[in-house]
């Protein structure tokens, strides 16, 4: 009779213990790294859902991590080997050169000292300001690896220095910034920054333009910039196919693509050249507002509150679109641009260095 009841008990409770066995099978489960599971739910009470949503958070972590690693580092040492080899060619055929004709500048003034003391300290003023000069490009050379206002001030005012720095070449260059200005990780304003350097160095040296438009539009997703011309512009290839090693798209595209980013290129001859990126934000404080990973703006997102968030796994986005509230306070967006742009028009009245702001 006692081992009767007792056996009603159980299946009167089976039901109830059915979806808690099925998260501890799932737990097991993860343990050997099978993670076919995750995201279907076990039934049960909204208790347990929230249970197997934390669980599923925790599952996708653990694969985000075994599976993205070789990932990771090959796309690290991909970008690393790039960065050592330009750094490399940029001290072979600079500072070595510079420092090879400073040596030999040395062993002139030490012949001249035996004959001509005059001559001798003329050469030692010349190579003096040769060390100087030396000095300036190898300071030069460590701003480029990482400049300093990119990080200081943002990107806005490090473009304006780039500029400057190279203004004495008689292009008028025009910035438009449209939206709500706001600063984007560092990462991405990196790339940013770098695919404009490439872009404005081609401009210089192969465009044969006279004027230059950058314009920045802050949309509420995303940062799009365009950098046109007015120069002699080029033939695109007609099967797709890399643009000649000059304009460096192919560099353009990986720096963009490692922040989540696109670059287009447009060109026709007589027409001008216009380089167009898209480069999305990093989501609110650039973390994952789960779990608080640091997160790239290729990461998956959702909007709430008129913010955009983003997340490092569909587990996390899932458990913040279950309970938003317990995770985030409203924030207000930023504004769409105000006006479309199709590029540069002969004529434009824009004065050099001119700065207009829509907001």
């Amino acid at each position: 009779m006692e081992q009767a009841t007792r056996r009603r008990r159980w299946q009167r409770r089976a039901p109830q213990r059915q979806p808690v066995r099925e998260l501890q099978r799932r737990a097991e489960a993860m343990t050997r790294g099978d993670f076919s599971m995750l995201g279907q739910p076990v039934g049960g009470s909204d208790d347990i859902e929230d249970l197997r949503r934390a669980l599923d958070v925790m599952g996708a972590h653990v694969e985000q991590a075994q599976s993205g690693m070789h990932a990771y580092i090959g796309a690290l040492t991909t970008a690393q080997e790039t960065e050592r080899g330009r750094l490399a060619r940029e001290l072979h055929d600079d500072t070595v050169q510079r420092l090879i004709a400073l040596a030999q500048g040395v062993d002139r003034v030490q012949r001249a000292l035996t004959r001509d003391a005059a001559l001798a300290e003329e050469r030692l003023i010349t190579l003096r300001s040769e060390i100087t000069s030396t000095v300036q490009a190898l300071r030069a050379l460590i701003a480029d690896l990482r400049p300093p206002a990119l990080e200081e001030l943002g990107l806005l005012p490090a473009v304006e220095l780039l500029l400057q720095q190279d203004g004495d070449n008689g292009i008028e260059v025009s910035i438009i910034v449209e939206g709500t200005v706001r600063r984007l990780d560092l990462q991405s304003e990196l790339a940013v920054f770098r695919i404009i350097q490439e872009g404005w160095s081609n401009i210089r040296r192969h465009a044969r333009a006279s004027h230059v438009w950058l314009r920045f539009q802050y949309t509420h997703d995303a940062l799009v910039v365009t950098i046109a011309d007015d120069g002699q512009g080029f033939r695109l290839p007609d099967n797709g196919g890399p643009v000649g090693a000059g304009w460096g798209l192919v560099g353009m595209r990986e720096r963009a693509a490692l922040v989540g980013g696109e670059v287009s290129l447009e060109s026709e001859p007589g027409q001008g050249t216009a380089i167009r990126m898209h480069i999305p934000y990093p989501g609110v404080d650039g973390r994952d507002p789960i779990c608080g990973m640091v997160v790239g703006p290729e990461a998956i997102s959702a909007e709430y509150g008129g913010a955009l968030y983003r997340f490092c796994t569909p587990a996390c986005r899932e458990l913040f679109l279950a309970q938003p509230e317990h995770y985030v306070f409203r924030m207000g967006g930023g504004k769409e641009p105000t006006s479309a742009w199709d590029g540069p028009k002969r004529g434009d009245p824009l004065s050099s260095r001119h700065v207009r702001r829509t907001e």
